[in-house]
């Protein structure tokens, strides 16, 4: 489905009925990306997937972008399809946007699982290779790029490279102690782009949460390994 959302076209898709539970990927996904685990909750809720603005078949954002702006078409979202309050998934970049959203807009957002949510990122480095990357062809700068640096995410979508700069050097910590809403942190063991760490700092500064390591498995948890987050996700509800 598509719709025009303050002069964006949006693609999105609802499946199933019951309470309004919105997933969203990370950055350089889309709303296939949690196709599988969407399809599951389905069976029990009203399952809602959705292209972030750059990314799947969803206009780009302006390029000043950053996680406010992005947490702002959330709101208008929800708001547009008439769901709030939603049960919040997000998984990597999209839960950087639920730690805000859960912070900002606590109205919005019933309950809360993050699931390697990149709240804080190491910058893009400053150095001479960044320097000389600047004036190196697009295509070549992507490849090297991916080289030296294999986990980053910078240019996963090369047409967001101002969004994303903007966004890693936004630290959502401050935010953690203010929130209130009940949540559930899903983690993958081996996760090298959102260190297991991160995880143990979340459980730890949001007071209502709850924390879940899954062994060996990485970041990308949700996509490979739908059905135990799934499995998950039930105890959490069922137990609030």
């Amino acid at each position: 489905m598509h719709l025009d959302l303050n002069g964006r076209t949006i693609n999105y898709k609802v499946s199933g009925n019951g309470d309004s539970f919105l997933l969203v990927h990370g950055w350089g996904g889309n709303s296939k990306s949690l196709e599988d685990l969407a399809t599951l909750l389905s069976a029990k809720y009203q399952v809602i997937t959705v292209d972030l603005p750059g990314f799947g078949h969803s206009s780009g954002p302006d390029p000043d972008w950053g996680v406010g702006e992005y947490a702002q078409f959330l709101i208008d979202f929800i708001c547009e399809l008439k769901l709030r309050p939603v049960i919040y998934f997000g998984h990597s970049f999209g839960g950087a946007l639920g730690i805000f959203l859960a912070k900002k807009y606590p109205e919005y957002i019933g309950k809360l699982i993050l699931s390697g949510a990149s709240y804080k990122r190491y910058a893009p480095t400053t150095s001479k290779i960044s320097i000389l990357f600047k004036w190196l062809p697009s295509i070549v700068k992507k490849v090297l790029y991916k080289v030296i640096f294999p986990q980053s995410d910078l240019f996963k979508v090369p047409s967001l490279e101002k969004n994303f700069r903007k966004i890693v050097r936004q630290d959502l910590s401050p935010l953690l102690p203010s929130i209130k809403i009940p949540t559930l942190i899903l983690w993958g063991e081996n996760d090298k782009e959102t260190p297991i760490l991160q995880a143990y700092e979340l459980e730890k500064r949001i007071k209502n949460s709850r924390l879940k390591i899954f062994p060996d498995i990485g970041h990308n948890l949700p996509l490979l390994k739908p059905l135990i987050v799934f499995e998950e996700i039930n105890k959490f509800m069922h137990k609030i």
